[in-house]
């Protein structure tokens, strides 16, 4: 299954684009984020990672100049808002990484307790693959570029989003709070798939 396939976008405005991995049906599905900025391009949340999330971003005409780079492209940067296998999955696939520092060393040990990683072969209606299974899910190792702090800035980064009240709870040590209420947000009524 191409990339392409896998994933559904809507555009929100303002640079701002909701993408959903379209045959995980979960409630621990979570909201896929691409907010173009003024120096840099960001992801926040990954999904599962079954499908390249890049591949997806510039088959569907979200990153215009390709993955790769070209004229005019800003850097692409995927920023976890913790590493819960519905969020960190598809890090992997990104050169440009943040996460929080409390996060970090799980993210680079590929710690599936502390990704905590269950996923059921139902919750995946299409498998990705032949042959594919929920049992051989786990999240990838990955070495951040970029370690948040709260209330530093993360090697240049700043992210400044306004997010309306919500009743998130975090459960993982390294939230990013704001970014966690967005990840979290259900639009699951105003998205519409095409096939």
């Amino acid at each position: 299954m191409a990339a392409l396939e896998w994933y559904a976008h809507k555009a929100l405005g303002d640079g701002v684009f909701w993408i959903q991995e379209r045959f995980y049906e979960s409630g621990n599905r979570a909201n896929i984020w691409l907010v173009r900025g003024s120096h840099q391009d960001l992801v926040i949340d990954t999904g599962l990672g079954l499908r390249s999330l890049p591949d997806y971003l510039c088959s569907a005409g979200l990153l215009p100049h390709g993955k790769d780079g070209g004229s005019g492209r800003r850097p692409l940067m995927a920023v976890a808002t913790h590493v819960h296998f519905d969020h960190a999955g598809g890090l992997h696939q990104f050169e440009q990484v943040a996460v929080h520092r409390d996060e970090a060393d799980a993210l680079i040990r590929g710690d599936n307790f502390e990704a905590v990683t269950w996923l059921s072969d139902s919750e995946v209606v299409k498998p990705p693959s032949p042959g594919w299974s929920a049992s051989q899910f786990k999240v990838q190792a990955v070495t951040p570029s970029h370690i948040l702090e709260d209330g530093k800035h993360g090697g240049g980064l700043r992210i400044l989003l306004r997010i309306l009240p919500g009743d998130a709870s975090p459960d993982s040590p390294g939230h990013l709070y704001s970014l966690y209420h967005l990840s979290h947000r259900s639009m699951e009524s105003s998205l519409c798939y095409s096939s």
